[in-house]
């Protein structure tokens, strides 16, 4: 475990405050700091805890955990192996928020990276640290790179696309047409650095493509049951809200 208390002491737990506060309700701020040690060269990232008498929705005063889409949860949980990384990859992206304006991409490309490591040395599978580094590797992009960041996503889309067609056509057509998945990979190339997030994003975004519109669909039609159970139930109550149950009402 490269996680130690800020002593220097084994981690034996998380001390996390919940914030219900403000219009978002999946806020937490940390009581005590920790530390992680990066396996690779040794180097320690102190963590120090939030402010707790300040707000939690005040910047860079709080984590979320894994920041997950509340219809995903049942894919990927916004806490688990990935808590302690997430609070490190929290730490270290408001040190880019507040990092001069030419340094903030750089500093947040080191926090991904820390991030993917600090999942696989947590006992986070490589299929499942590898979705979650390509994930916030693409949001770096779109924050501080916005044009970049939007043809990147677009290549990411359409390379996901490709894959997908060309399992199709390669399963009902020619064996041949399979190799119209090496398109995207091949077209990476030209990210240079960045190719292996397009190469990881674009595969990925195939093989998970499905399992995600399946859950944005049972989302939608799990809102509308309970929707109608309280227009036409006459038992009163609150009104539903689309995603999972938050906070008591």
């Amino acid at each position: 475990m490269p996680f130690i208390d800020s002593t220097g002491a084994p981690l034996d737990g998380v001390h996390l405050l919940y914030r219900p506060s403000g219009a978002d309700v999946r806020l937490f701020q940390l009581e005590q700091g920790l530390a992680w040690i990066d396996p690779r060269d040794g180097s320690r990232t102190d963590i120090p805890p939030h402010d707790l008498s300040r707000p939690a929705d005040d910047p860079n005063n709080s984590t979320d955990l894994a920041s997950v889409p509340s219809f995903l949860w049942g894919l990927v949980a916004s806490y688990g192996h990935q808590t302690l990384p997430a609070i490190l990859h929290d730490a270290l992206s408001d040190r880019a928020d507040e990092a001069p304006t030419a340094e903030r991409f750089a500093v947040r490309r080191a926090a991904d990276d820390a991030f993917r490591v600090a999942l696989r040395e947590s006992g986070v599978t490589t299929l499942r640290a590898t979705v979650m580094w390509a994930v916030v590797s693409m949001q770096r992009f779109v924050r501080f790179r916005p044009p970049l960041g939007a043809l990147l996503v677009a290549q990411v889309v359409l390379g996901g696309l490709a894959v997908m067609a060309a399992a199709v056509l390669g399963l009902i057509g020619h064996p041949l047409l399979l190799l119209i998945g090496l398109a995207p990979a091949v077209l990476a190339l030209a990210w240079g650095r960045t190719a292996p997030l397009v190469i990881a994003a674009s595969y990925l975004g195939a093989l998970y493509a499905p399992l995600i519109v399946s859950a944005a669909v049972a989302s939608v039609v799990e809102y509308l049951i309970a929707l109608v159970v309280f227009v036409f139930g006459g038992l009163g109550g609150t009104p539903p809200r689309p995603g999972p149950t938050l906070r008591k009402e």
